[in-house]
C-alpha cells in the first residue's frame, strides 16, 4: 500500500473511532424507560405540554371596600375630607368638595379593624380631626357645626 492510502484509512479509523464513542456517549444519557406496572403494561411517555405547564400565580386577595356616606350639615362648604387607616401615614382625599346641606358617596379600601383616621377642612377655615373612628359599623360621616 502506498502511504497515501495509509493516512487516508488512519484518518478515516480516527473519525469513525471518535463517532463511535460520541454515539455511545449520548447512548448513556438517554432518558430510562418507564417501568411496567404489575400487569405488565407500560406507560404512554408524557406529552412535552402536560410536563412543561407553568404553576399559576398566586392570585392577590382582592381588597375589602365599604361605601360610606358623607353629609356636610354645615352652613359652610367642605375643601376637603383626608383621611386614612389608623396608624398609617398615607393619608387620602376622600370626599371634597362638597356643598352645604349636601351629601356623598364615596368607597373606601379598609383593612381588618376598620379603623380611619379624619381630617375635614372648610371653606371657612375652620378644620374638623376625628381619630380612630369605626365606618364599618356605622358607615356614615356627618360633618356638622
Amino acid at each position: 500500500m502506498n502511504l497515501k492510502r495509509k493516512l487516508t484509512l488512519a484518518v478515516c479509523a480516527l473519525c469513525g473511532g471518535a463517532l463511535l464513542a460520541a454515539g455511545a456517549g449520548f447512548a448513556q444519557t438517554a432518558a430510562p424507560l418507564p417501568a411496567a406496572d404489575s400487569a405488565g403494561a407500560v406507560p404512554a411517555p408524557a406529552s412535552d405540554k402536560t410536563a412543561a405547564k407553568p404553576k399559576p400565580k398566586p392570585k392577590k386577595p382582592a381588597e375589602a371596600t365599604i361605601a360610606v356616606e358623607v353629609s356636610n350639615s354645615r352652613t359652610v362648604g367642605l375643601t376637603a375630607l383626608v383621611g386614612a387607616i389608623s396608624g398609617t401615614p398615607d393619608s387620602k382625599k376622600i370626599a371634597g368638595p362638597l356643598a352645604p346641606g349636601k351629601k356623598a358617596t364615596v368607597h373606601l379600601a379598609h383593612d381588618k379593624a376598620c379603623l380611619f383616621d379624619l381630617h375635614a377642612v372648610f371653606e371657612d377655615g375652620a378644620v374638623t380631626d376625628a381619630q380612630g373612628v369605626e365606618l364599618c359599623k356605622d358607615k356614615k360621616i356627618n360633618l356638622t357645626e
